[in-house]
């Protein structure tokens, strides 16, 4: 009994003193881990910057269409007025959903929602004398005028009233409906207009064979990846890039440089799976996705389903 006593001591000394040495031998060698990563993607990035770098012709669809050469870079642009009329006359749905978000539960008196409505009340004031002015069918003014007449009416009232209810809001929504979808609707006409005459002139500037080489590349935010106007426009027009995958949609890129890069690194991306895994695709689904499901199993077993 002693003797185990003994051994247990000092195996507990013993493990004291080694435990700085162990734990700075742990600490190099996970700085020599981090080292070794940080040099192995220095390399997998330089390759994918020269690659970015040959990725050329390539035409960008964002404000406006540019083509990005080795010879610099031309821009079409894509003038859409109405566009921006429809789509801005209409962002007062939006105003009106962002003011009674989150919604007032406890401090209705106080509530914020008071303040912004206030505010869409005087923008509405502000913005309904020049109505008249802009380049529109008189069909069109007198519907702009409607469904901001509309929202006025909802928001000056509701700050008089100093009550909210979850069904006053639902119903001037109701109420603006119809106007709201007649212009995303006019909008989405405006701006297939302008992006097919910028798409077909910028076609026309370049050779068949800069054509036939060209990655175009669109972007977007990540809620309108699956359908867009643009690119229901692209595969409509040049199904046999997209079919190729030389249409590219670069989530949330901004600016001609980033957009243009993005086709370099999603060629990087199909290189890796192509090469490691015989998919070019492979990449689209997180390196560890695969793994995960049966590792999950293991970790959070599953419940008896409920009756």
């Amino acid at each position: 009994m002693v003797h185990r006593l003994m051994q247990a001591t000092a195996f507990f000394f013993s493990s004291l003193f080694l435990a700085p040495s162990v734990q700075a031998d742990q600490g190099n060698a996970m700085d020599a881990i981090d080292s070794f990563d940080k040099a192995m993607l220095s390399i997998f990035h330089r390759g994918q910057k020269a690659l970015t770098a040959r990725s050329r012709p390539v035409m960008v669809i964002a404000r406006d269409v540019t083509v990005l050469s080795e010879n610099g870079q031309v821009s079409f642009p894509r003038d859409a007025p109405n566009y921006l009329i429809f789509k801005s006359t209409s962002h007062v749905l939006l105003g009106i959903i962002g003011a009674v978000t989150p919604w007032p539960e406890e401090d209705a008196d106080g509530a914020s929602w008071k303040k912004d409505f206030a505010a869409i009340t005087q923008e509405i004031n502000t913005l309904m004398p020049w109505i008249e002015q802009l380049d529109l069918p008189k069909e069109e003014i007198a519907r702009q005028r409607q469904m901001l007449e509309v929202a006025h009416t909802f928001t000056s009232t509701a700050v008089q009233r100093g009550i909210l209810t979850r069904q006053d809001v639902s119903t001037v929504i109701n109420d603006m409906r119809p106007v709201w979808a007649a212009n995303m609707r006019e909008a989405a006409r405006a701006e297939l207009a302008s992006l097919h005459k910028a798409v077909s002139d910028a076609r026309a500037a370049v050779s068949k064979k800069e054509w036939d080489e060209m990655y175009v590349v669109h972007h977007g935010g990540s809620n309108v990846a699956g359908v867009n106007v643009v690119e229901l426009y692209l595969e409509r027009v040049m199904p046999r890039k997209v079919a190729a995958g030389q249409v590219m949609f670069a989530e949330h890129a901004h600016g001609n440089e980033a957009m243009a890069d993005f086709v370099g690194y999603e060629k990087m991306q199909r290189l890796v799976g192509a090469w490691a895994f015989g998919d070019p695709g492979r990449m689209e689904v997180d390196l560890l996705g695969y793994e995960a499901g049966s590792l999950l199993d293991e970790m959070i077993p599953s419940s008896p389903p409920s009756e």
